[in-house]
């Protein structure tokens, strides 16, 4: 019985986006390629099978031009077939593949049942092509994927394959004819997008976007001509993407790090978290707006609800950190803060604070790889390792959000006329950094950073570049409040904050950034002065929201701008 596995990977640049995952996964494969290429040669050698790596040698296949966009996983189809002539068993793997076993894939599958294959199912948001939005989704993700294999099955049910991993007998191989096939289903993929613009198709936004992705095709080959597979259990597929996962990967056999973290596996990152509990006496509390219902000032509330809770949430954060194997490090009022402090004591001290914040992250990359940073009210409501999932080694990552989602109408005079913030406020934020921006002859368009939980590394911090200037920068964010062109209302929620620097220098310095979803920072927002009080209506109300929503993104970290701990720390 002749076996072999493979894989291919060709040097191709793909374009760096600062705000997508290519920048990071780039970067990540080249700092680990070695060891890749090594563990699937190991495994290989343990059971008895050849292994070939086809390392740029894709310019050798030949296809048609308007197949080139798609050439790369074209050809390891091509490649798949050809070595079916020579071996009675072939088996696939991306270069993002680990082997986490020493089990024989090729006697533990039963591959006379056909192509052994993983389906992405479970990452199919909705099957009703019409309520599928495009900018919700992407070009990456298996919604799209699912509705371009049903058109092409004339509207049938499927599965979205991954052909991350394939393994199969040479003759189910055979059946596939993935090469041949493909420029008909591109035709087919082709037609439906014409029909949508001239208006002769079935109606549906989605389908613009349409396009030849090998493994939608693949999907649609298998079922159209009649292929015989197998979905494969996860053990033997298991994809670690950008969603927490409370899985064991020990108990894994093979795992696919579409996520490119494949330090989960190799174990090789000295991890910190940190926070600060810094209490501010009354005479140095800033003044933002208070709540309505709320006589007592927010800044007064804050300080009295953390005081109640620190024990409790210091020892939620080291357990945390114990969990995934991480140092947990808590900074407080001492000689350090005091020197800092002092440095910057024209500032209100909550802005100090915050500044003092990045500026321990900053420092801390120094001594650890990867590093988090989290707000005393951030609560960790599952024990998943949040940096085998964020790409921090090459990208800052944190909760962003653009000017259109936290309520900035540009074209709307009655907006202007209505604006009536202060400096904590997301939209007073983007105005801050936008004027910053605008004085610099930059193109002031920016996002409004949450730095409730930032994760970085020494990279990507020597790219934000936050203290070089730091003096200079808050003498302009005095200018831009005093003197910009801005209309007066907004010129006045100017402030002196830590996340409108942040964003500046992000676009200044055009730092990579991943934005992490509510499933890593879901933030629970105010509710109402008798949302605190355990056992009112309001609480209740408050408490039973709260838990449906992190249900329903099955969030790890909760960050409680509402200061309302009581819902997870009291009945």
């Amino acid at each position: 019985m002749k076996r072999i596995i493979f894989t291919t990977f060709d040097d191709i640049h793909q374009d760096d986006d600062r705000w997508n995952v290519n920048f990071a996964a780039n970067n990540l494969v080249a700092e680990y390629f070695d060891r890749l290429v090594e563990n699937k040669k190991e495994y290989a050698e343990k059971i008895g099978a050849d292994f070939k790596f086809y390392h740029n040698t894709m310019k050798d296949f030949e296809v048609g031009d308007e197949l080139e966009f798609t050439k790369t996983n074209l050809y390891k189809h091509h490649v798949m077939s050809e070595l079916a002539d020579e071996y009675d068993e072939v088996m696939y793997v991306d270069m993002d593949v680990v082997f986490n076993t020493d089990k024989n894939v090729f006697e533990e599958l039963d591959l006379s049942q056909g192509i052994h294959i993983k389906d992405q199912d479970r990452r199919i948001e909705n099957k009703n092509v019409e309520e599928v939005l495009f900018s919700e989704i992407g070009l990456r993700n298996p919604t799209l994927k699912y509705h371009i294999t049903k058109d092409l099955l004339g509207g049938k049910d499927n599965h979205v394959m991954n052909t991350g991993i394939m393994i199969a007998k040479s003759e189910h191989i055979k059946q596939i004819k993935y090469v041949e096939r493909m420029p008909d289903a591109i035709s087919k993929i082709n037609k439906i997008k014409d029909d949508i613009k001239q208006g002769t198709g079935e109606p549906a936004f989605i389908r613009m976007h349409y396009y030849a992705n090998n493994e939608s095709i693949f999907s649609y080959i298998l079922e159209e001509f009649e292929v015989p597979y197998v979905i494969m259990d996860s053990k033997w597929h298991y994809i670690l993407d950008h969603f927490p996962d409370d899985v064991n990967i020990d108990d894994i056999e093979i795992i696919h790090f579409i996520n490119k973290k494949f330090n989960a596996y190799f174990n090789d990152k000295k991890k910190a978290i940190f926070s600060i509990y810094i209490e501010i006496p009354d005479e140095r509390l800033d003044n933002p707006s208070d709540f309505k219902d709320d006589d007592v000032p927010k800044s007064k509330r804050t300080q009295e609800r953390l005081a109640n809770y620190a024990d409790r949430l210091i020892e939620n954060h080291k357990e945390y950190a114990n969990a995934v194997g991480a140092e947990y490090l808590h900074f407080g009022r001492d000689e350090q803060y005091e020197e800092f402090y002092n440095r910057f004591s024209f500032l209100s001290e909550y802005n100090v604070v915050n500044l003092y914040k990045i500026w321990l992250l900053d420092k801390l990359t120094y001594d650890y790889d990867l590093v988090m940073y989290i707000d005393y009210d951030v609560y960790f409501r599952q024990m998943i390792d949040v940096f085998n999932y964020v790409p921090a080694e090459y990208c800052v990552c944190c909760d962003t959000e653009t000017a259109k989602q936290v309520g900035v109408e540009k074209d709307s005079s009655l907006y202007y006329h209505w604006y009536r913030h202060d400096f904590r406020n997301p939209e007073a934020k983007y105005w801050n950094c936008h004027a910053l921006l605008t004085e610099d002859d930059l193109d002031p368009e920016n996002n409004v950073f949450n730095t409730g939980v930032v994760i970085a590394s020494r990279n990507v911090m020597e790219q934000l570049d936050y203290f070089s200037d730091i003096e200079e920068v808050l003498e302009k964010m005095t200018e831009v409040k005093e003197f910009s062109m801005y209309p007066e209302q907004i010129r006045d929620s100017f402030g002196w904050d830590n996340e409108t620097i942040f964003s500046y220098k992000v676009e200044k310095n055009e730092v990579p950034v991943f934005n992490i979803p509510k499933w890593w920072h879901h933030k629970n927002h105010y509710w109402s002065k008798n949302s605190f009080v355990p056992g009112h209506r309001d609480f209740k109300k408050a408490k039973h929201e709260f838990e449906a929503s992190v249900r329903e993104s099955d969030s790890v970290i909760i960050h409680f701008i509402s200061k309302n701990f009581g819902l997870v720390f009291e009945e």
